[in-house]
């Protein structure tokens, strides 16, 4: 008897111990989530200084026309990077249609989901890495950086983590690689099974990244987590690598938490009151979700014609030229009409960069939100213009900037504080444009505080029912086979 109970107890410890693969694992998630840290925290700091430079210097110009000149200077420093630095990458949709994008202009996570697909093991041999090999890695990535701040730092519309997702995913394929190629170089013959190079723990690898680079823009791991995967697999197994996501996106957590002290979260505030508990409430958030969603259809409809609209220009020196002459048009207007009907000098702001000012001031109820209308149709017109015409930025942040301003204009109407009607808004907002509600909802969650539960739930359930299954990220929608990069 008391043998058998040793026996028993020897078996629940081994139990929990930890193979060598997965303690591998462990370790390239750590790596991965420290060496994405580094250049999406110094992609940020850059990014955010350079625009506010440029605020600074348009604000000490006679007239605000003077934005024509960094926004323009910015689509021709990307214009040179697309034209002489850049590959242009082959893919073949399901239906089996052909399609051919530039690496380096537009969304980024674009760029990474077809990447993520290269090492699909459905089409390609167990420890076959090659179409992944073929493919840029620390290039790509350091000509992403620089075209993100070109864009953004000038004062391009769009938000920082498609180009973020799209180093991370870049600077993980390019650690594991050399980790490959140093192991193999080392003792081939010696090797194990699970330390030769390997399609999963690359694609780990790849997830991780993303993971990392969102986390350090938005400070939350677990929506991070969940946006990796969702985003790459959508109607596949969300959780089979969903671990070491998570540990990569954690490690960039808390080295942001070191270093930044409070400012790792995108969004701060002092106090959040708790929601309210009446009809009316919940009757005005329905409406609110309501109209979120059928704008974000318009949205998607509009992002297909725009892009297409902008791929007839085949010189990215005119196409990306006049995206910025756009761009700063709309940002002029909304400058004069904010000037003149709203006494406020916040209309760049609301057009130009990735929005989060004014999120935060939402958030803190500054009176800018007399704005929010104006602001929002100008913000969602110059993000299409600038992300479809090859700008280096994304629709993550002008997502959350298009829910924050419906929820000030509710706010306003119905007399209900702006922040108790935000975490549905960021929600519904984030599924009707990005199509990722897990990550979604996690990430209001991690922002709000479980209080804010059934509002995030109703914006979840609302949204998903009317909104169109489609994704606006086109790349979704590839075949899983490999792909080719000329």
């Amino acid at each position: 008897m008391f043998n058998a109970f040793l026996e028993t107890l020897k078996s629940s410890i081994r139990a929990f111990q930890i193979d060598k693969e997965q303690l591998y694992l462990i370790g390239e998630s750590i790596s991965i989530g420290l060496i994405v840290w580094v250049a999406i925290f110094l992609l940020k700091e850059l990014v955010h200084w350079s625009f506010q430079g440029v605020l600074r210097w348009i604000d000490s110009m006679v007239s605000p026309f003077f934005l024509f000149v960094p926004l323009l200077s910015g689509a021709m420093i990307l214009a040179v990077i697309s034209k002489y630095w850049s590959d242009t990458v082959k893919y073949t949709t399901s239906d089996g249609e052909q399609r051919t994008i530039n690496d380096t202009e537009g969304d980024g996570i674009e760029r990474a989901i077809l990447f993520f697909y290269a090492s699909d093991p459905e089409e390609i041999k167990r420890f076959d890495l090659s179409p992944r090999w073929k493919m840029p890695t620390i290039g790509l990535a350091i000509r992403k950086f620089i075209g993100t701040v070109a864009t953004l730092g000038s004062g391009g519309s769009g938000g920082l983590e498609a180009s973020s997702a799209l180093i991370g995913e870049n600077l993980a394929a390019w650690f594991y690689k050399l980790r490959s190629k140093f192991l193999t170089d080392f003792n081939e013959e010696a090797l194990d099974s699970w330390h030769r190079p390997n399609v999963d723990h690359l694609q780990i690898a790849q997830l991780g990244g993303v993971a990392a680079a969102i986390t350090v823009l938005m400070g939350t791991p677990l929506a991070a987590a969940f946006f990796a995967t969702e985003v790459m697999y959508r109607d596949r197994d969300l959780y089979q690598k969903l671990f070491y996501t998570l540990i990569s996106a954690l490690i960039a957590r808390l080295v942001s938490a070191f270093v930044a002290g409070t400012r790792p979260l995108m969004f701060t505030f002092e106090s959040i009151q708790d929601p309210p508990k009446s009809f009316v409430y919940i009757l005005i958030l329905m409406v609110m979700i309501v109209g979120i969603t059928l704008v974000g259809q318009i949205y998607r409809f509009l992002n297909v014609k725009v892009n297409i609209w902008f791929q007839k220009i085949a010189n990215p020196y005119i196409r990306l030229g006049t995206g910025a002459a756009l761009t700063g048009m709309i940002a002029m207007l909304t400058y004069y009409f904010g000037h003149e009907f709203f006494s406020t000098e916040r209309g760049v702001e609301l057009v130009l960069g990735s929005g989060e000012t004014v999120i935060q001031l939402a958030l803190d109820n500054e009176p800018v939100m007399g704005l929010a209308l104006i602001g929002l149709l100008a913000k969602m017109a110059a993000s299409l213009i600038t992300i479809g015409s090859g700008g280096s930025a994304g629709l993550l942040v002008p997502a959350l900037f298009f829910g924050t301003m419906v929820a000030a204009a509710f706010g306003e109407v119905f007399s209900v504080e702006t922040i108790t009607l935000l975490p549905a808004a960021m929600t519904a907002s984030l599924i009707a444009l990005v199509n990722t509600p897990l990550a979604a909802i996690l990430f209001a969650i991690e922002i709000f505080g479980a209080k804010y539960m059934v509002p995030i739930l109703l914006a979840l359930v609302i949204t998903w029912l009317l909104s169109n299954p489609r994704t606006i990220y086109r790349t979704q929608e590839i075949a899983p086979r490999p792909v080719q990069v000329e």
